[in-house]
């Protein structure tokens, strides 16, 4: 400690107090002075040497304890916008949970549309998680106006206005991090964008009726495709459900109260059919219907049984379209996204965006094909009970062929019911280790849920749907989903899509090198401070002070 102010450093001072009143790693230090002076060759080549490493090691010491324990928060938010117009100025406030009640950090203008705030935590916290928020303090004149409580609803004179929607998690804190957050504090209504276009496909009319989040549409200041919300197609929504936009209410609440992360649905309608348009219902395929399935490989010998028992009538006669997958998907990213991205925020990046397709029975079918077939566009699935009888099994070829090369790791959702029969429940199965077997991580790429009760109605669909949702977007929480194992079904814990974004979390390259560890970081940063004080107490003690080392020893060791 007194070897640090050689430095005139009171920062490294302060640090360097706290690390010597912890009794063990002082010991340590001790030991190691005591154990490289006796065993040092007594000539002056050598004295040299050791100044030299000492001067290195203890360089090095400073460079990862000299700098406290400290988080630096990026804020991203608009200076102009309708809220500031009507609301008046934000202050914006930075917090952790490991700040304690009521403390935080006024985040600071650095650039257009960004602040910074720095919190410093104690050092104990290293290598914890905590959550970091965005608070908004409004002109208390302006927020108490009409015309503020007009655009925000919920805004009032209690206390700092905290951001909406999920929370930034740090999951393993370092000696410096680095989080940027896109807040929004006042948005709670979302938007409806309406797309049309022919597809030559299908030879018909599709029209897609997408629904925006509002975090997207409060904050637009731009940022890197991993920050933005995911694109959900959903196909069938003749069939599922009713008064889409009602569905749509429910989960953008969750959205909104920090359940689930912001997510776009974009249905899909196809001109002319209905809920009971089965005959002319397309059904995106890679090929045509067939009626026998000739030789089956064991696994899939059920299947076979079942669809040349009664599996080709039920898609026998009518319009389907069958064939159409590859090149329907293809028209769909191409001709519905460009109006989706137009109310999204700007991209920093050129990154793969997450986009997904999601139906159930032969639009869990078609939600399968778009993702085999145009990996480079599509990295979600939600197969809700699908199809995957469909032509002897045929659908399970496309996993032979799967690759991510193109775009991002998939991430897949698979979901039955207990009421759907044995047929259902061995493909769903099946599928979902034959996706492991190639390589997805269950709980991690791909989830497997078996819905007890669950039947082939659209309720049945619906009460299954929260759940989903939470398990591929929920806010930085685990969900819980299910896998087989040898005696049945057990809980497994499953990663929600957003927490995939831990590049927020920056670290230094010394920290990155010393600390991934926590032994080893601890080991490394204390053998760095042996060697410092080793060469610190060569420049003022004499060898006969040999003896007074061990002296000093339990004095040090009893500090607290």
């Amino acid at each position: 400690q007194n070897g640090l102010s050689h430095f005139g450093d009171s920062r490294a001072v302060s640090v360097g107090a706290r690390l010597v009143r912890q009794r063990a790693r002082t010991d340590l230090c001790l030991w190691l002075c005591v154990h490289l002076r006796r065993r040092v060759p007594r000539s002056r080549w050598a004295e040299l040497v050791m100044h030299l490493l000492g001067i290195l090691i203890g360089g090095s010491c400073f460079v990862v304890l000299a700098v406290a324990l400290h988080v630096d928060v990026i804020v991203h938010y608009p200076e102009k916008s309708p809220l500031l117009e009507t609301c008046g100025r934000l202050r914006l406030f930075a917090s952790t949970g490991l700040s304690g009640p009521g403390v935080a950090a006024e985040a600071n203008k650095t650039a257009n549309d960004t602040f910074l705030a720095r919190l410093e935590l104690p050092d104990q916290h290293l290598y914890e998680s905590t959550t970091v928020v965005v608070f908004a303090d409004a002109d208390k004149v302006a927020r108490n106006s009409k015309a503020c409580h007009q655009m925000c609803i919920d805004v009032g004179n209690e206390g700092r206005e905290v951001q909406l929607g999920d929370f930034e998690v740090i999951e393993r804190l370092d000696n410096m991090n680095t989080i940027h957050i896109w807040p929004t504090f006042c948005q709670q209504d979302w938007t409806e964008v309406k797309t049309s276009f022919h597809s030559s496909a299908i030879n018909r009319t599709v029209h897609v009726v997408a629904r925006v989040p509002a975090a997207v549409l409060e904050n637009r200041v731009q940022r890197p495709s991993a920050k933005m919300p995911p694109v959900m197609f959903r196909l069938n929504p003749e069939w599922y459900w009713a008064r889409g936009g009602d569905k749509y209410n429910t989960w953008h609440q969750l959205m909104v109260t920090g359940y689930m992360k912001s997510m776009v649905s974009a249905e899909v309608f196809i001109e002319g059919v209905t809920w009971d348009s089965w005959l002319t219902q397309p059904i995106y395929t890679f090929e045509g219907l067939q009626a026998k399935c000739g030789s089956c490989t064991p696994e899939l010998d059920f299947v076979c049984k079942s669809w040349e028992s009664n599996g080709e009538d039920l898609y026998a006669g009518g319009n389907h379209s069958f064939g159409s997958a590859k090149a329907f998907f293809g028209e769909l990213y191409d001709k519905a996204m460009p109006a989706i991205l137009a109310q999204l925020p700007a991209r920093s990046d050129d990154a793969t965006l997450p986009v997904g397709v999601w139906g159930y029975c032969v639009g869990g079918l078609a939600a399968w094909n778009a993702l085999v077939s145009r990996p480079d566009l599509f990295n979600i699935a939600y197969l809700g009970s699908p199809a995957m009888d469909f032509n002897c099994g045929h659908p399970f070829d496309a996993i032979r062929g799967m690759s991510w090369t193109a775009g991002a790791r998939p991430r897949i959702y698979i979901d039955a019911g207990t009421e759907e029969g044995e047929l259902m429940d061995k493909q769903t199965l099946l599928l979902f280790q034959k996706l492991q077997d190639k390589g997805l991580v269950a709980g991690q790429d791909v989830f497997y849920e078996r819905a007890e009760f669950g039947t082939h109605q659209a309720s049945s669909f619906l009460r299954r749907t929260v759940k989903a949702l939470l398990v591929l977007f929920g806010a930085n929480s685990a969900g819980h989903t299910k896998r087989p194992d040898g005696q049945g079904l057990t809980v497994l814990d499953a990663v929600p899509l957003g927490m995939a974004a831990k590049g927020d979390t920056q670290l230094s390259g010394v920290s990155q090198s010393l600390m991934s560890v926590p032994a080893l970081g601890h080991a490394l940063a204390w053998a760095c401070c042996a060697g410092a004080m080793f060469f610190l107490g060569r420049l003022s003690m004499s060898r006969s002070m040999h003896g007074s080392v061990f002296a000093s020893a339990p004095l040090l060791s009893d500090m607290t």
